[in-house]
């Protein structure tokens, strides 16, 4: 096996195991202005190699271990929790606050904002 791949394929399970996390911790208490840095889009997001639900109006996606962001939906997208389909829409591999959509079944929940997290912002939320 090559060495990169299992670094990274390690990396990339360590903040999967993070994302974990999150969805019982303080992160739910946290108003989103208040974590990471706000951005308006994630470029390469064909990347997405891991989500977490955080609750029915913020997503937490992960493209590799050092870019995660923090998407928080216009409103509250209930079907998010149970969806068994769920994607977003993008355009040229961006997902872009205000404009893109997380759709959970079917249902489209336009992005309000996105914050980008660095590994110290998710660590203050364990």
């Amino acid at each position: 096996m090559n060495k990169g791949y299992a670094a990274k394929k390690l990396a990339s399970l360590a903040v999967a195991g993070l994302l974990a996390v999150f969805v019982g911790s303080g992160l739910q208490a946290m108003p989103p202005e208040l974590i990471g840095v706000p951005v308006r889009s994630i470029p390469d997001a064909n990347e997405i190699s891991n989500w977490a639900h955080i609750d029915n109006q913020r997503v937490l996606v992960n493209l590799n271990a050092q870019d995660s962001y923090l998407i928080t939906l216009k409103y509250q997208c209930h079907g998010l929790a149970w969806a068994q389909n769920v994607s977003v829409t993008m355009s040229n591999n961006t997902i872009w606050a205000g404009f893109d959509a997380i759709k959970a079944d079917g249902l489209a929940c336009p992005i309000d904002s996105i914050q980008k997290m660095s590994p110290k912002d998710l660590l203050e939320f364990e």
